[in-house]
């Protein structure tokens, strides 16, 4: 990739942290990162081709950085890695790069044909880190999709009302209720 390349990657992607993508238009954002739209239709053959190159950048950004935290706190207990899930999800780091993650998720939804390819492997590439973190089990894949889909509806009401205590404390019950059910199988 060309250096060139990079940099409008890396500029873009600032101006969709803090702009998101609804109503994405090449102008002010060429405008607003200090170059053309011709230009970045040059290097990414559309407005299609940048918000593809982006999202993909986010997303290896994102999960690189989510395996790094993963391998620095392994443990044996199987619900550690969803407090260390969560914990890097609502990092300010990390925060806005979740909101825009989840706009494109709604807007897959809302319009499937023209963002869902966008997230492309994402479900996957998050179950197997999420599962890759849990002790070996038969069923990891199911508790790795229950504990995905537990944190993105956290995630969505942490994103909703800034309520960080309220939003931990409720993963914690969580991860209580899988441990009681654990001693149970």
């Amino acid at each position: 990739m060309s250096e060139r390349r990079e940099e409008l990657i890396e500029k873009a992607l600032d101006y969709f942290l803090e702009h998101g993508l609804a109503g994405l238009s090449l102008r002010p954002l060429a405008e607003h990162i200090g170059t053309s739209a011709r230009l970045l239709v040059y290097h990414f053959g559309s407005k299609d081709g940048l918000v593809t190159a982006v999202m993909h950048e986010v997303q290896a950004r994102a999960q690189a950085s989510f395996a790094a935290a993963a391998a620095r706190h392994k443990t044996g207990s199987a619900n550690r890695p969803l407090h260390v899930f969560w914990t890097w999800v609502i990092h300010p780091s990390n925060i806005r790069s979740m909101r825009l993650l989840f706009e494109v998720q709604a807007l897959a939804l809302q319009n499937p044909a023209g963002y869902a390819h966008y997230l492309e492997g994402t479900s996957s590439t998050w179950l197997e880190l999420i599962e890759g973190a849990l002790p070996p089990s038969k069923r990891n894949r199911v508790v790795a999709t229950l504990c995905a889909a537990v944190v993105d509806g956290l995630v969505l009401e942490y994103l909703n009302t800034g309520d960080r205590s309220r939003t931990t404390q409720a993963l914690d019950l969580f991860t209580q209720l899988m441990q009681n059910r654990a001693g149970d199988a």
